[in-house]
């Protein structure tokens, strides 16, 4: 925008070439002002007392680069040809970031080191506190309350996954010596998912009350959720889970194996075969022409965008995958008919929990599939 409003000015005869000069430096600050904005918030975040030796080195490493790009940001540049330029200083910030951002894994000491030199507390563990437990072998009349099992200490190494957002699974010792795995995450409010876990445990008291669905072993699982602040929490870590996205992957290499199979040259130099496409590039490949369509050119929040079109794509992708996909996936995982019989039951009850966290079932599928 800013290059179409210099080269608008630039074909003005009747302004001097100080004034054009005046009028650009005016606009570059106008609509720069709210990014700014956020720039100065930023550094102001990062540069408060460091209380951690990854504050420290990041203080000491970045602090005056991340001051200088934002003073050279908020100085117009001289010509049009040079807004390319604004943002090379937070490039250079960046690449320098990009070994680091790789990481995966980092110490506890370096993040949090009060935690790191905990031996023992009287904090309840997370998700523990209230813990009911049910015997597997008899969910219908076994159960139980633990006691309350207590911090005894952090494991040492915190493990990054490489989303988004860079979650951290963590290790806690308990008081009874067993080790609890969590999901660190941070961005995100996780309080009205901690509500419906709450829901799902009310919901699995009425079905164990009443004698007409007790019978039946009605039960739905959950995990632990546990709120830290407005943008931070620990989800309890639920092993041997595979993912929707996981079989959805599965299935598209399997496809692209029996194509390349299909189609292979008689040489035997074959070439690499192609990447396999991303389900977020299979979904933003139709969502954006369906917005064109409609009109819709300018990206903006996927709240905005109209739902008939949402709905629209989410058919067009079901369709490109096979009806029966989950189903061969949990027949083929079982070693007969009796193991896939109990894990078709085990998924179609604990599914519930997806039909309690979603407003549209197939907007909410949307996004669970395809991201």
């Amino acid at each position: 925008m800013l290059k179409e409003e210099v080269a608008r000015i630039a074909e003005n005869a009747t302004l001097s070439q100080s004034e054009k000069n005046k009028i650009n430096a005016a606009k570059y600050s106008a609509m720069m002002a709210p990014i700014v904005v956020a720039l100065e918030r930023r550094l102001a975040s990062t540069s408060r007392k460091p209380e951690t030796p990854h504050e420290l080195w990041f203080h000491e490493e970045y602090r005056e680069h991340l001051k200088s790009a934002i003073l050279s940001f908020k100085t117009p540049p001289a010509s049009a040809g040079a807004l390319g330029e604004v943002w090379r200083p937070f490039d250079d910030i960046a690449a320098s970031l990009a070994s680091y951002q790789r990481k995966s894994s980092i110490s506890l000491g370096e993040v949090a080191p009060q935690l790191a030199l905990l031996s023992s507390s009287d904090v309840p563990m997370p998700g523990l506190e209230k813990q009911v437990t049910v015997s597997e072998s008899d969910r219908s009349s076994t159960t139980s309350l633990q006691g309350i099992v207590t911090i005894t200490s952090f494991s040492e190494q915190l493990t990054i996954l490489s989303t988004k957002t860079k979650p951290k699974k963590l290790a806690i010792l308990g008081s009874d010596g067993r080790k609890y795995t969590y999901l660190l995450k941070g961005r995100e409010d996780l309080r009205l998912d901690a509500r419906i876990m709450q829901l799902l445990q009310a919901i699995n008291g009425f079905l164990r009350s009443s004698s007409a669905t007790s019978r039946h072993l009605l039960d739905v699982r959950y995990y632990s959720v546990t709120p830290i602040s407005g943008r931070a929490g620990l989800i309890q870590w639920v092993d041997n889970v595979v993912s929707i996205y996981s079989v959805f992957k599965s299935w598209q290499n399997r496809v692209q194996l029996a194509q390349l199979s299909s189609m292979a040259p008689a040489n035997s130099k074959n070439p690499a075969p192609p990447p396999v496409p991303r389900p977020s590039d299979m979904f933003y490949g139709k969502i954006i022409p369906a917005l064109k369509e409609k009109g819709i050119r300018r990206v903006i929040s996927r709240r905005d965008w109209p739902h008939d079109v949402k709905r629209k794509v989410l058919l067009d992708l079901i369709k490109e995958v096979p009806r029966q996909l989950l189903h061969q996936e949990l027949w083929c995982a079982s070693e007969g008919f009796k193991a896939f019989s109990s894990k078709l039951r085990r998924y179609l009850l604990t599914n519930l929990e997806n039909l309690f966290q979603v407003s549209s079932f197939q907007v909410q599928a949307l996004y669970i599939i395809y991201n």
